[in-house]
């Protein structure tokens, strides 16, 4: 408990409590098998994402994610489960911004503001995904996720 007691009060010196419990609480951090909707984004330093969507009546009814960066990048993509849960396709798109999850941090130091925005494309893409899939079903026969 005194670790992560050190740990907290480590990271508060840079980060918001809310970005904090995020990095050391991450939710729906996992894969999930055959998605609906899929996507992975990297930057050029090698901070990988990935987002899993399934998809119900149009609803995104699960997402989750796997991050091998920064906390940051953990913690954007955790607040950015948070704020899609349960919400409309089309919704969820205007939902989860770099923006909207960069208040729902209580903010980022400049240099991990990045993460937000990586996080925010990956998340687009696997929507979009979720899309082409509807149109296509057949093609999740073939997906290697």
């Amino acid at each position: 408990m005194k670790e992560q007691d050190s740990i907290r009060k480590k990271l508060r010196e840079n980060y918001s409590e809310r970005a904090v419990d995020h990095m050391l609480n991450p939710r729906n951090m996992r894969r999930i098998p055959k998605p609906d909707g899929y996507a992975r984004a990297t930057t050029e330093n090698g901070e990988t994402v990935e987002f899993f969507l399934r998809v119900s009546c149009d609803t995104l009814a699960e997402c989750a994610f796997q991050a091998d960066g920064c906390a940051a990048t953990l913690a954007c993509a955790s607040a950015a489960m948070e704020l899609a849960e349960n919400k409309d396709l089309n919704e969820v798109l205007i939902t989860v911004t770099a923006q909207r999850i960069l208040q729902a941090l209580g903010g980022l130091p400049e240099g991990n503001v990045h993460c937000a925005h990586l996080v925010a494309e990956a998340f687009r893409r696997a929507v979009a995904d979720g899309f082409e899939l509807k149109a296509a079903p057949w093609k999740k026969l073939y997906r290697k996720t």
